[in-house]
């Protein structure tokens, strides 16, 4: 669909009066932005032998990165899709069982987003220590786009979660993201300060 398209056509069908693309798509496009910001640090890290000693580490950051990377590329589409499933319940039908179940399915990608960003996040906080200084900004945009990501993706996960009647899903939802809804910040200006550390030397 849109991730195979012109990224012009994504961005004037978001800008549209159109239902879908919507915030959830734009939270994964976000999150896949930041996740290709730090391959590209890593992809400057690793051979360099400046950053010998690191090659390794850096090395299987970039492995999971672009796992992430292709799997938010994909949340893209899915949230879209999503919505416009549940666009159709809601038209069709009346039956709760169905919409609890509609609105479920358009809580995945959302949560996916979350999830995945914030694995990102931790990866990122690894990725300053030891990734190419040359692009110390780039690493500090990612972190920036992926805490961006996580809290965008999260509000469209309780949105969905508001018509939902199945209350042990919804808890479980909350645990889940309650935590990293503290983590992700901490984390971000932890990566934040040392790339300003090393602008400042």
């Amino acid at each position: 669909m849109y991730i195979d398209g012109p990224i012009k056509t994504y961005l004037e069908d978001l800008a549209a009066k159109k239902p879908a693309p919507g915030g959830g798509s734009a939270a994964g496009l976000s999150a896949a932005i930041g996740a290709s910001l730090m391959s590209m640090v890593a992809n400057y890290t690793v051979g360099n032998p400046k950053y010998k000693d690191a090659e390794n580490k850096v090395a299987d950051i970039l492995v999971r990165v672009e796992k992430a990377r292709e799997d938010l590329q994909d949340l893209v589409d899915k949230d879209v899709e999503a919505y416009a499933k549940l666009s159709k319940a809601m038209k069709e039908s009346k039956d709760a069982a169905r919409l609890d179940a509609a609105f479920k399915e358009a809580v995945i990608p959302p949560f996916d987003i979350c999830k995945i960003s914030s694995e990102c996040m931790k990866l990122c906080a690894e990725l300053v220590k030891c990734g190419n200084k040359n692009l110390i900004t780039d690493t500090a945009i990612a972190a920036i786009l992926l805490e961006g990501a996580f809290l965008s993706a999260k509000f469209n996960v309780y949105i969905n979660l508001k018509y939902i009647k199945d209350m042990d899903y919804i808890g479980h939802i909350h645990k889940f993201l309650a935590p990293l809804e503290e983590l992700m910040p901490k984390l971000k200006e932890e990566i934040l300060e040392q790339c300003e550390d090393v602008i400042s030397k």
